[in-house]
């Protein structure tokens, strides 16, 4: 069973500084709030200074909050607690690479130091940088987090232990879905959606995590999620071997009200793109300028030329599509190279 911290305050490792854990929760609340408004120039929400105020009391704590709530700056003003000389390291489980390149990208624009971990790029080095708090935040795939030797040998070794900061469970909704495939037969049911680098025993992997997270050296876990039903918050505390009074349950507004999803009815081929013609008024009617902002999603490179011909036909602008710079509309494909990916990250930051 894991549990409750004993103090906020353990005899080895990494501690909150004591200048900030003696104050009392309205103070440490304004605290908070200064941080957040230094840091990300907007106030903190009202449940994230309460997830904060919970690690920096020792409390495991379960977020359920949704897309777009800011949890991931949650493990980030709680290092801010740490006193910086201490080198504190953070963890962080991630279902996918895809997942963790990003957060990565986030951290190193917010200032801090940060690596993805994978069977490509974790070597004795990464290792022995890591003991040495060179990262301030680490990714990893639970497969790596419970199968791999070299992590063990890290995880485990007490120079790592006594820079634990805190263990984020990213995507905790995965834990429950993936830990069903150990019931299941066949061992290729989800494999599409995993990189090859992390794949093998990958899946089952996300629900056998409660043995490896009681070496914990005393620090809190963060649990965040923007999908978990109650039977999947149940299952997701007893795979971790977590009790109602070893964890607080903070719930946030998960859904995106000023998200609508219209379903509508298609009467062609998916390849032919033919019903986007519904979608798109004729241009004698609505100029370019006056178009409502859209984003077409394909399936390939070929099909978004498809979709763009089609939006010409509804648009009554023959041959426009073939036009690089068309007023109207352009084609981008997602499979840039990692540097292209790498300055659109940033340019978004920056906007």
């Amino acid at each position: 069973m894991i549990k409750i911290p004993k103090g906020v305050c353990s005899p080895t490792g990494i501690n909150v500084d004591p200048r900030i854990s003696k104050l009392c929760d309205e103070k440490l609340k304004k605290h908070i709030k200064k941080v957040s408004l230094k840091c990300y120039k907007q106030a903190a929400k009202q449940l994230q200074i309460e997830a904060v105020i919970n690690l920096v009391r020792g409390r495991n704590t379960f977020l359920l909050a949704g897309t777009g709530f800011g949890k991931s700056q949650i493990a980030e003003m709680y290092y801010q607690t740490i006193p910086e000389k201490d080198r504190a390291v953070i963890v962080t489980l991630n279902p996918l690479d895809g997942l963790g390149n990003n957060q990565v990208l986030k951290k190193e624009l917010a200032g801090f130091t940060a690596i993805n971990l994978t069977k490509l790029n974790f070597n004795k080095k990464t290792a022995a940088d890591i003991t040495k708090g060179v990262y301030q935040f680490v990714y990893l795939s639970p497969e790596i987090y419970l199968n791999n030797k070299l992590w063990d040998e890290l995880y485990f070794s007490p120079q790592f232990q006594v820079r634990l900061g805190l263990i984020v469970v990213d995507e905790a909704h995965m834990i429950f879905i993936w830990g069903l495939v150990q019931s299941c037969k066949g061992t290729n049911n989800f494999a599409v959606h995993i990189r090859h680098e992390d794949s093998g025993i990958f899946w089952p992997s996300y629900g056998n995590l409660g043995g490896h997270l009681l070496f914990q050296n005393e620090k809190p876990i963060l649990l965040l999620s923007a999908t978990c039903r109650p039977v999947a918050v149940a299952a997701i505390k007893k795979s971790l071997k977590l009790d109602d009074d070893s964890i607080d349950m903070l719930r946030g507004e998960l859904t995106r009200r000023e998200i609508r999803i219209i379903c509508a009815p298609m009467d062609n081929s998916l390849a032919s793109s033919l019903d986007v013609i519904k979608v798109f008024p004729s241009g004698k009617d609505i100029t370019n300028d006056k178009l409502v902002p859209a984003l077409v999603y394909s399936g390939s490179c070929n099909r978004t030329l498809t979709v763009l011909e089609v939006i010409d036909r509804a648009r009554e602008s023959h041959g426009v599509c073939y036009l690089a710079n068309s007023k109207c509309a352009r084609r981008y494909h997602s499979c840039s190279g990692n540097l292209d990916k790498l300055d659109t990250v940033r340019d978004f930051a920056d906007a």
